[in-house]
């Protein structure tokens, strides 16, 4: 038996490293079922018959009778660490706390590990994925719980946003300080703004996470049942391709209203498949409403006409994304491609920069001239004139480019080389947009850590979600049957003799 291990283990190394250059997807690894789900309980699947019965009702109700709007909140943060492994102390809580805390979190990195031919080409390096996964958990389950109860499943009210524009983010008051803390300082403050519901408009939730399935490769999910009972944030998926990494997080009373989770991966990097560069998707529906995570490393460089090889990046990853319907998981209806989702958030280093030269740009920056910045901005420019992001959204950018910084500092980078020398103009690389209706951005801010040679860029989404309110679809189905049996007796048709 060792020996044919052996030799099975002999044979998979050279064969995984061509599936890798070609990135061709092993059918029997296309998809994983969550071990969490593949244990359902009876009432799961009790819950689950009920819920197909009541689909398949013959009674067929408007659906504006029966589903309610709730907003949630969502956390999106994109950040490119420049292949720099995060140390045990690095402390997440100023980058993660918002007042009240999101419903959500969605963080996409890029470049959680040097992208030399070692990772590129070889077997993939999750070292530092697990040790985001880890500092992302400990900071989330140590957020201070709001007035609610956090059992309740009450979404967080959403908060109103002031971003402070004169604020100078170039200086730091704690300069000085050396901390730990991922971010210096706060680059906005919230208001809170309460919303309430009663218990009569709460739904009962579906089976938990019944589908968790990924289209290219292993997947990491929450399967510590130990922490379960004391976290109140759970990973909902987790995913890594090369140095981009993609993880999604929700409250622990609302995962089991996600339903049709499945992940799709599409490489762009060398030879145009490889994962150095590409894209990491995630599909999922909360309650009724499906939702699309996008993370994405673009081509780089600043050279006329590296835009468009970015353009074609972004068509390509719209074009391959794709999120199979599962035989026999009764997900019929189930978003198939990116656009096709109700709610859809893009994040990433999108690699864009400013047509600028470095003299002229740092000029603007000093001067926080957003719009003259914005006006050369490789991005919007090609948005303007259609050739990319077509109908997608971008929230006001009232912070200085985010790369390129120099190691450990506030300055960027070609303020340390002589003016004849090659230096990077300053851009905003690192971008969150979104599509179509139902998302409401509050916020759009950038980080100050120096953790890497990017600022971190992060948002805040208010996002329109449907449930079923089964107790008033209950009421309204009592009264369909009393109206029809109320024909019934009318017509005459009520006599025993009639039947």
């Amino acid at each position: 038996m060792r020996d044919v291990d052996s030799k099975k283990s002999k044979f998979s190394g050279p064969k995984t490293l061509v599936k890798k250059w070609l990135n061709i997807k092993n059918k029997t690894e296309d998809f994983h079922a969550d071990d969490i789900i593949s244990e359902a309980t009876a009432n799961e699947k009790s819950s689950r018959r009920t819920s197909d019965h009541f689909r398949r009702s013959k009674f067929d109700f408007d659906a504006s009778q029966i589903t309610d709007v709730h907003n949630y909140k969502v956390f999106v943060a994109t950040w490119n660490v420049a292949g720099k492994s995060p140390p045990s102390y690095l402390n997440l809580d100023e980058w993660l706390h918002t007042s009240p805390p999101a419903d959500m979190y969605v963080l996409g990195f890029q470049e959680i590990v040097p992208l030399n031919a070692g990772n590129v080409l070889g077997t993939e390096d999750n070292g530092p994925a697990r040790k985001w996964l880890a500092l992302i958990r400990k900071a989330l389950n140590s957020l201070p719980v709001n007035s609610a109860s956090c059992r309740s499943r009450t979404p967080s009210p959403v908060p109103d946003l002031i971003v402070e524009l004169e604020d100078d983010f170039e200086g730091s008051n704690n300069r000085g300080k050396k901390s730990s803390s991922f971010f210096h300082r706060r680059s906005f403050h919230s208001l809170s703004r309460s919303m309430r519901m009663t218990e009569n408009d709460v739904s009962t939730p579906p089976p938990r996470l019944d589908r968790r399935f990924s289209s290219c490769g292993r997947t990491m999910y929450e399967q510590n049942r130990q922490l379960e009972g004391q976290s109140r944030y759970c990973l909902v998926a987790s995913k890594q391709m090369v140095g981009i990494f993609l993880t999604v997080w929700i409250k622990r009373d609302l995962r089991d209203n996600v339903r049709n989770l499945k992940v799709s991966c599409v490489g762009r990097g060398l030879m145009g498949y490889l994962g150095n560069k590409g894209s990491i998707s995630i599909s999922m529906s909360l309650h009724q409403t499906s939702f699309c995570f996008v993370c994405s490393h673009l081509t780089s460089g600043e050279k006329d006409g590296d835009e468009l090889r970015r353009n074609s990046d972004v068509m390509e990853i719209l074009r391959k994304t794709r999120f199979p319907h599962v035989h026999g998981m009764d997900d019929d209806n189930s978003p198939q491609m990116i656009l096709d989702h109700d709610r859809v958030i893009w994040l990433g280093d999108l690699n864009y920069r400013i047509s600028l030269s470095y003299d002229y740009a740092k000029a603007l920056v000093e001067m926080h001239n957003w719009r003259a910045l914005l006006e050369n901005d490789q991005l919007r420019i090609e948005q303007k004139h259609g050739r990319v992001f077509t109908g997608w959204n971008e929230g006001r950018i009232f912070f200085p480019p985010t790369y390129k910084y120099s190691n450990n500092s506030d300055r960027y980078a070609g303020e340390d080389i002589h003016p004849k020398g090659k230096r990077r103009t300053p851009a905003w690389c690192d971008r969150i947009l979104w599509y179509g209706r139902g998302l409401r951005q509050l916020s759009y801010v950038r980080g100050e850590s120096r953790f890497s040679d990017h600022r971190p860029v992060y948002g805040i989404f208010s996002a329109e979600v449907e449930f079923i309110n089964r107790i008033r679809s209950k009421k309204s189905m009592s009264s369909r049957v009393e109206v029809e049996e109320l024909l019934l007796y009318v017509h005459g048709y009520a006599h025993p003799d009639f039947f």
